[in-house]
């Protein structure tokens, strides 16, 4: 047993001695620079593969939150073509997703405004009513979207969604978001006028 550790012993060392004579060859031949920079070159590539995950999970990020955007858009239109919205000139509805639960609208994610006096929406028994008196969980319900998958995935975006304005005889759509915390009464609301300019707008009719 003692002559089976000294011979492990042994064979350490000699590994050992092995391993410091190449680092020394190495150095003594000037190629401990190249060596250097194989490290660094490797460093280099780990950082660069990083910022690419980073920069790829950004990009998707964007594309799932204006994936929904479009969604939202295709909802108005839809509300807008059955009657459920009624606009008048110049004035405009919102529907919005949020990066806070909206405890003003079943906790989820979602919210809505509106521009302009002349705003209607199809209340539960079917009648057109002033948007004042509807409010926004009034035109969710009508717009009758399944809401649940909504949210904001972007850092630092607190919310977005789209804009349909009556334009004459016929509508824009505005694709937005917002780079600002502008939320009041428990993040039931926000400053509308702290979007971003629309990243897209479109013009419609119905």
């Amino acid at each position: 047993m003692w002559r089976q550790k000294g011979q492990d012993m042994i064979e350490y060392a000699l590994m050992l001695a092995l391993v410091v004579g190449i680092g020394g060859f190495i150095y003594t031949q000037g190629y401990g620079d190249n060596i250097s920079a194989v490290f660094n070159n490797a460093g280099n590539l780990l950082e660069e593969a990083n910022k690419t995950q980073e920069e790829a999970k950004k990009e998707a990020d964007r594309n799932a939150d204006r994936s929904y955007a479009y969604h939202l858009g295709e909802l108005l239109k839809n509300a807008v073509t059955n009657g459920s919205i009624k606009l008048g000139d110049g004035s405009s509805v919102y529907l919005l997703v949020q990066n806070e639960p909206n405890s003003k609208y079943h906790n989820l994610h979602m919210n809505g405004a509106k521009t302009g006096d002349k705003v209607w929406i199809k209340n539960a028994n079917g009648n057109l009513v002033d948007y004042g008196n509807a409010g926004f969980n009034t035109m969710l319900d009508t717009v009758g979207g399944n809401y649940q998958d909504a949210a904001v995935k972007q850092d630092g975006v607190y919310w977005y969604g789209v804009q349909i304005k009556k334009d004459g005889d016929g509508y824009t759509l505005s694709y937005m978001d917002s780079n600002t915390n502008s939320y009041i009464n428990g993040n039931t609301g926000f400053d509308i006028n702290q979007a971003n300019e629309p990243y897209k707008t479109e013009n419609w009719k119905p």
